[in-house]
């Protein structure tokens, strides 16, 4: 991973630990760039994980303006994906079980040296 993807992800994932204070679990990225095989093209694909229910589209909202100006002074496509962490860890979906194997936490929050340790597989976390 380039140093342009690490400025990328560690400006979204100050950005959404800003708007989301204590109610953020973790940041996980996933997709081709926590495997390593990410094309100049790609996009950044990123679960961010909350700890209480939550309306899809109301977060959705709360975070474009982030996600769109880092999107836009980049010129690269983030996509980002929401869920409780009881879900994450509860859910046997394909979606999850990638993610639990593949994603890799980005967040300062979750994992202090996140950007040093991209390519670690992220550990399912008990509560």
């Amino acid at each position: 991973m380039n140093d342009r993807i690490k400025e990328i992800i560690a400006k979204t994932s100050q950005g959404l630990e800003k708007i989301y204070g204590r109610e953020l679990d973790r940041i996980i990225l996933y997709g081709s760039q926590a495997r390593g095989d990410a094309r100049s093209d790609s996009d950044i694909d990123i679960l961010i994980l909350l700890k209480q229910p939550f309306n899809y589209f109301q977060e959705t909202q709360r975070i474009s303006v982030l996600i769109a100006d880092i999107c836009l002074e980049h010129t690269v496509v983030i996509s980002c994906m929401f869920a409780t962490v009881r879900k994450y860890q509860e859910y046997e979906s394909g979606f999850f079980r990638n993610i639990r194997r593949e994603g890799v936490p980005i967040s300062p929050q979750s994992n202090k040296s996140y950007l040093t340790k991209l390519t670690e597989p992220c550990k399912q976390h008990e509560l």
